[in-house]
């Protein structure tokens, strides 16, 4: 069984021989991302959002999309949305958060990286934690969508720490291990500050090379005038996300509370037809010898549901008939951080770390 998980740690893909080329480059790569806009906002941290046309995002600056026809789903204009600024952009734009040089350079010294370990429930990874869930889908057949209700908490978190709670579509039927995801994290090196703020994620080759978080490189497509990846999400919130791939296109589509965000090309993730994994639950990081933050709610499960753990509700998986659950963690004490399955549907993870 292949178990990826979310590793926080620097891994820099090497400096550019002098610092003029190094800028130069990252001037290159802003003005790429940052597209002309007819409108833009604050949030209430302020973070700037950009209005940008639906037609000229970043996403389909990727060689892959140059030809690449935005497509939107039939049930794209139902569902609830989610309350998040209170500003929406207008018709036929959609909120891209303006990237600023600062989070090329965090991106590219704190690159996200998803690395196979073996099924011993370790890491292999000096600092770094988790408490999940997986589903593995029986051989031959794959999963086409998962969906889950995920408790949305706000967590003291260290300025060199970090905590996330996902969900990650997994297709490791290849070397080319391919995976997108979607869920919250508190990440103050990487975001700026230590909100609970909405990501998204993809990779086509095992985190190498191919991916990034949020709209930091070309890929994912937005197409929501009012939810966009790195926006804060309303602490104490439950939001009803979803990750689903629609047959007639093979775009793989984040759903936020039952509207549309976004979707992942079949071009940028190796045609990706389906999942052969699941993953599900909370994953932190701290320097090694330091102490290890919370995850969740900060609250480690216990044998009552109303104990104060966070929890993922109403799993939903479709495409596979028999489907293996493995609750997994790699810290032996319960007290620190654990998982528990209480039901076909629902799990709680997290714990207070050392705190």
């Amino acid at each position: 069984m292949l178990f990826l998980s979310f590793l926080f740690f620097s891994c820099g893909r090497g400096r550019s021989s002098t610092l003029s080329e190094s800028d130069f480059e990252l001037e290159r790569e802003l003005k790429m991302l940052n597209k002309p806009y007819v409108k833009s906002f604050k949030d209430n941290y302020g973070v700037v959002f950009d209005c940008v046309d639906i037609y000229k995002q970043p996403a389909f600056d990727h060689p892959l999309l140059k030809n690449h026809i935005l497509q939107m789903p039939p049930n794209s204009s139902s569902g609830t949305g989610l309350p998040t600024t209170g500003v929406s952009c207008p018709y036929g734009t959609v909120p891209i958060r303006r990237t600023l040089k600062e989070d090329l350079v965090r991106g590219r010294a704190l690159r996200p990286v998803y690395k196979p370990t073996s099924t011993q429930d370790t890491s292999g990874i000096d600092g770094q934690h988790f408490a999940q869930v997986l589903l593995d889908c029986e051989k031959g057949k794959t999963f086409q969508s998962a969906s889950a209700s995920i408790e949305v908490y706000y967590l003291p978190m260290p300025s060199d720490a970090a905590s996330t709670a996902q969900m990650l579509v997994v297709d490791d039927r290849s070397s080319n291990v391919t995976v997108v995801q979607a869920g919250w994290h508190i990440d103050p090196r990487r975001e700026g500050d230590g909100q609970s703020r909405f990501l998204v994620f993809w990779t086509a080759d095992d985190y190498k090379e191919t991916g990034c978080l949020n709209m930091q490189c070309p890929g994912f497509v937005a197409v929501n005038p009012y939810i966009a990846p790195g926006m804060v999400l309303p602490i104490g919130s439950s939001i009803a996300l979803a990750i689903s791939r629609y047959d007639q296109t093979g775009n793989w589509f984040v759903y936020v509370n039952g509207m549309v965000v976004g979707y992942f090309p079949p071009a940028i993730v190796n045609g990706m037809d389906g999942s052969t994994q699941v993953q599900l639950g909370g994953i932190v990081y701290a320097p090694p010898g330091s102490k290890r933050p919370p995850m969740g709610s900060g609250i480690a499960p216990g044998p009552r549901s109303n104990n104060g753990a966070a929890k993922f509700k109403s799993v939903e998986t479709r495409g596979c008939t028999k489907v293996k659950v493995r609750a997994t963690k790699d810290v032996e004490n319960s007290n620190i951080y654990d998982v528990m399955v209480t039901s076909d549907s629902e799990f709680q993870y997290g714990g207070p770390g050392d705190a």
